[in-house]
């Protein structure tokens, strides 16, 4: 589970998440609060958190975040698994807040696989992999041919804009 902007997370989720004491969590999360990094709300006897956006680190925090613990560290590990993946590349929204372009929060996960590996493999992963980041992770998969020559427009188009290439023996990102 992120702790998103548009979604508030209750303490004893993240907790449990997180592996962690909801008590000291909740300690965390007032330090957090108290230099307005986090925002808080009560809703019956639960405490919701969620980054403040109006924080003058919110930006460079998320970028920060999104780097170290982001989709790629979760996403290249889990590739690994599935035979036929030649290479896997995070393109898109996510690809470029992590190369650095300024823009709002990808609200999903653009993935591209060259290879020939089971449709089926890929789509029960890819669901896994939605559910635990709390956003959307949109498989295409490409042959290695179509993605050399690149005569295609969507694959031209992609080949064009920031891309984040996943380590698929080590499930580490490539710089």
């Amino acid at each position: 589970m992120f702790l998103s902007p548009d979604r508030p997370a209750p303490i004893s989720e993240l907790a449990r998440e997180l592996g962690i004491d909801a008590g000291g969590l909740t300690r965390e999360a007032d330090r957090l609060e108290l230099a307005g990094l986090v925002r808080s709300q009560r809703v019956g006897r639960q405490r919701l958190l969620q980054p403040n956006r109006e924080s003058l680190y919110y930006a460079d925090l998320l970028g920060l975040l999104l780097k170290a613990f982001g989709p790629a560290t979760v996403i290249g590990p889990a590739l690994a698994e599935v035979p036929g993946i030649e290479r896997a590349l995070l393109f898109g929204s996510w690809a470029a807040r992590y190369r650095g372009e300024p823009g709002a929060e990808p609200g999903d996960v653009d993935l591209l696989l060259v290879g020939s590996p089971s449709r089926r493999a890929v789509s029960r992963l890819t669901a896994r992999l939605s559910t635990h980041l709390g956003r959307e992770v949109n498989p295409t998969i490409v042959s290695p041919e179509r993605w050399e020559v690149a005569t295609e427009g969507f694959v031209r188009q992609v080949k064009r804009g920031p891309l984040v290439e996943l380590d698929l023996s080590r499930g580490r990102v490539r710089s």
